[in-house]
């Protein structure tokens, strides 16, 4: 490879966007396209449109690090292994790639049998080195994200434009990014298991080791340490076929009298990902049944139960920063480094960026500010998320439907990526900011967060949390919590610290 890559730095035009929806011939394409393989079977290799050969979200700087130099030095015979092969750990293997290592993947499932249709709105899809078509997964360019609350017979809807938003068959999507890096030379270890015990063994065969297994990890798993991880979400989820035609291309998420949401994400005009979740503290007692209800109430179609599919996300951020990465060589991406948005679940956009930053940061050999640096850009995000979380909590869908009204129009990954643009809107409403200052729990919940004071910090000593020896980390509960000793940082000076990076 060059000797001086792109540089890691954020830069895309205002017309760098998605092509918009597919053509009718193309969104009512069969979709058995789950059954295409990526790649010759003779020749292994890979489609000419399965990747996107004028681009590379890696290279060109879509996972945004600044303050990292351009260059950096001569990597071959550097080796990582990743394990888990979902999204976070294609993203890996692609940048570690890219980056110059040695690597091989390990996905316990084999593409052509794996059924993921759990977290299919893909609301940044230029973060994949993929072309945009079906019969890469991404059937339906979602020009945007309606958010409806309702509260009894009122209904109260927000708009947010997707500017490279995705609903994806995943199942594709993941095969597809497996074939491309197999073709570019990553070892994809298909339908192989890694054991607890072949884990440990990792970090002696490989120079670095990428736990992208899920919550809890494998790491934790070994380390007998799964109790670390605080916090989840429990989604249940499935393809159906109908009439879309009302709503496709766009996409919409549904929060009710409950603590959770159902959505229903079109992929052409007559079929759609459908699901509902719920926040671990009120989950119901049966998920298929509750599941049938929120379709029935929004006249969705409601799924075979066989069909389904549960998934466990995590509540970011669900596990202590400074446990994503030891100086025995493991570093831990995506939903096994606890992140995702606590408000809305969304985790895929987070979990390719966490593997983009870790890659970066390997190939300067500055790993060890990986978890400063991770936890720095997801904090704004968890602020706001936790605190607009706050709402449903205490059953005020008054004010998510003010909220709403505040932050409508606003790409939906700017939401999360720059959540100082919602917050600016806010600021904009005083009558709103007074409403939510004046409930006790959400002013608890701003507090929390701009102190980064989260649950896993409630954890016992020796529950696993502790850093290990010699771990940079600059944030946790203790770095802006009160004491005896010091005075209180000014309000203004904790929203200072929200800066993405920081």
């Amino acid at each position: 490879m060059d000797a001086s890559p792109p540089p890691f730095s954020f830069s895309r035009s205002a017309s760098d966007t998605n092509p918009g929806p597919a053509s009718d011939s193309e969104m009512d394409a069969p979709t058995d396209t789950a059954d295409t393989d990526a790649t010759d079977a003779d020749t292994g290799a890979i489609d000419a449109d399965a990747a996107d050969a004028g681009t590379d979200p890696f290279l060109d700087g879509a996972g945004f690090f600044p303050g990292l130099p351009s260059g950096y030095g001569d990597l071959t015979g550097r080796s990582a292994v990743v394990v888990g092969g979902a999204m976070a750990g294609l993203a890996a293997a692609h940048a570690l790639s890219r980056a110059g290592y040695g690597v091989t993947l390990y996905e316990r499932q084999s593409y052509a049998d794996k059924r993921v249709n759990c977290g299919e709105a893909i609301t940044d899809a230029s973060l994949l080195p993929l072309a945009k078509t079906p019969d890469n997964g991404f059937p339906c360019a979602t020009t945007a994200f309606e958010v409806q609350v309702r509260d009894g017979n009122e209904t109260e809807s927000a708009l947010f434009p997707a500017a490279w938003g995705y609903v994806a068959d995943r199942n594709v999507v993941e095969r597809r990014w497996a074939a491309h890096l197999a073709a570019e030379g990553v070892a994809v270890r298909e339908g192989s298991s890694v054991s607890r015990g072949e884990f440990g063994e990792l970090t002696d065969a490989y120079d670095l080791v990428v736990d992208a297994t899920g919550q809890p990890s494998l790491a934790s798993r070994f380390e007998n340490s799964t109790e670390e991880y605080v916090g989840a979400m429990t989604a249940i989820n499935a393809d159906v076929t109908g009439d879309f035609s009302g709503l496709h291309p766009r996409a919409l998420i549904v929060f009710e009298e409950y603590l959770g949401y159902a959505w229903c994400f079109p992929k052409t005009e007559s079929r759609a990902n459908v699901g509902i979740g719920w926040a671990q503290e009120a989950l119901p007692d049966d998920f298929t049944a509750a599941f049938a209800a929120a379709c029935e109430r929004n006249g969705w179609p409601t799924p075979d139960p066989g069909t389904a599919n549960v998934a466990v996300i995590p509540r970011g951020p669900s596990l202590d920063p400074r446990r994503t990465y030891d100086r025995q060589g493991v570093v831990r991406v995506g939903d096994a480094a606890g992140i995702a948005n606590r408000f809305t679940g969304k985790g895929i956009s987070q979990a390719i960026h966490s593997s983009y930053l870790m890659a970066a940061l390997a190939a300067h050999d500055r790993l060890p500010e990986y978890p400063r640096r991770l936890h720095g850009t997801m904090r704004p995000e968890y602020f706001l998320s936790y605190v607009v979380r706050g709402t449903l909590e205490d059953n005020r869908l008054d004010l998510l439907r003010g909220v709403l009204r505040a932050v409508d129009g606003i790409d939906v990954e700017s939401v999360d990526r720059e959540p100082r643009k919602a917050l600016a809107r806010l600021a904009r409403r005083p009558v709103l900011c007074a409403r939510l200052a004046r409930s006790p729990a959400i002013r608890r919940r701003a507090v929390r967060a701009l102190r980064d004071d989260w649950e896993y910090a409630a954890l016992e000593p020796g529950s696993g949390t502790e850093p290990e020896t010699g771990t940079e980390v600059e944030t946790g509960p203790e770095t802006d919590r009160e004491t005896a000793s010091g005075p209180t940082r000014s309000l203004g000076r904790r929203l200072s610290a929200l800066r993405p990076g920081k």
